[in-house]
C-alpha cells in the first residue's frame, strides 16, 4: 500500500512536471512566471501571470483544499468587505516580503484565515462562523446542514455554503449592524494581529469562531509551533507551522510596523514600501 501511494505520488509530480513545462513554452506568447514545488505536502505549481500579476496555484487530486476554497468562497459571499481587506492585507504583504512559506512567513491561506477570525471578533461581528451548528441573523436561526459524505477523508465537512445554492440569503445581511469601512477595518486588523493577538496564549480558530486557548499538543508536526492558526477541518493541522523563532518575530514587527503608519499618517503607500532586507 505505501508502495502504492509513493508511486500515486511520483504519477502527480510527473504530471506537474509536464503542466510546468508546458507553462514555460508559453511564456513567449504571455509573460509566466512558474515556480514547482513538489517536495512538499501537497505538491503544487505556483504561477504569476507577470502582465496582470494575477497568482494561480495548481495542485492535483486535493478534495480537502476544494472544500476548504468552497468555505471561503462562502465567507466573500457573506461581507464585500471580507475580500476587500483580504486584498489590501495580500499587497501589503507581498510587498514587505512576508507571505511565502517557503521563506518561513505566511502563506495566502493564512492570512486569509487571520482575517476571518479578525472579522469574527468584531463588536458586532462581520463575519459569522459559518460552521457553528446554528447561526442567528435578526430573527431568523439558521441550522447548519448536514456533514458532507466525503469517502477517503476522516474529517467532517460541514458548513454553511457548501450547498448547491451558496449561503443562505439571510446571511448576506449578518455583518449589517457594524458599518466599519475597510480603510478602518484594514488599521484595526493591523492592531488585532500586532497587539491583540497573544502567540503564546491564543490559537486562531477559525472554526470555533474565535481566539481558543492555545494547545500546541494538538498539532501533528513535529517542531512546537511559533504561531497557531488552526485549519477549519483539521484541527490537527497548524496553517502557520512554516514559521520559525526569527521569521514570527520579522512578522509581528512588519504588522506592528504597518499599525504605526497607518493609525498616525494613514499612508498606504509607505506602509507597503518594498521591504528591503538591512
Amino acid at each position: 500500500e505505501d508502495d502504492k501511494e509513493g508511486e500515486t505520488t511520483i504519477d502527480k509530480q510527473q504530471l506537474l512536471r509536464d503542466i510546468n513545462n508546458k507553462a514555460l513554452k508559453r511564456t513567449a506568447q504571455r509573460r509566466l512566471d512558474t515556480h514547482p514545488i513538489l517536495q512538499s505536502r501537497v505538491p503544487l505549481i505556483k504561477i504569476t501571470d507577470l502582465a496582470t500579476g494575477f497568482n494561480l496555484d495548481i495542485s492535483m487530486e486535493n478534495d480537502l483544499s476544494l472544500h476548504k476554497a468552497k468555505l471561503l468562497a462562502a465567507y466573500v459571499s457573506v461581507d464585500a468587505r471580507f475580500p476587500q481587506l483580504l486584498q489590501l492585507t495580500k499587497h501589503w504583504a507581498k510587498n514587505r516580503r512576508i507571505n511565502d512559506a517557503a521563506a518561513h512567513t505566511l502563506n495566502s491561506f493564512g492570512y486569509t484565515l487571520l482575517a476571518i477570525q479578525f472579522l469574527q471578533t468584531r463588536s458586532p461581528p462581520i463575519l459569522p462562523c459559518l460552521q457553528d451548528s446554528a447561526i442567528t441573523v435578526g430573527k431568523a436561526t439558521i441550522a447548519c446542514p448536514r456533514a458532507l459524505d466525503t469517502p477517503g477523508l476522516s474529517l467532517e465537512i460541514r458548513f454553511q455554503g457548501q450547498q448547491a445554492g451558496g449561503i443562505p440569503e439571510e446571511l448576506k445581511s449578518f455583518g449589517k449592524p457594524n458599518t466599519s469601512p475597510v480603510s478602518r477595518l484594514f488599521v484595526e486588523f493591523l492592531h488585532f494581529i500586532a497587539v491583540e493577538l497573544d502567540f503564546e496564549k491564543h490559537c486562531v480558530s477559525v472554526r470555533k469562531g474565535a481566539l481558543q486557548p492555545i494547545n500546541k499538543g494538538q498539532f501533528k508536526h513535529k517542531h512546537a509551533p511559533e504561531l497557531c492558526v488552526e485549519d477549519p477541518f483539521d484541527e490537527a493541522d497548524n496553517v502557520s507551522r512554516s514559521l520559525t523563532e526569527a521569521s514570527v518575530k520579522r512578522v509581528r514587527l512588519e504588522f506592528l510596523r504597518a499599525y504605526q503608519i497607518m493609525s498616525t499618517t494613514g499612508d498606504f503607500a509607505w506602509c507597503c514600501a518594498p521591504y528591503l532586507a538591512g
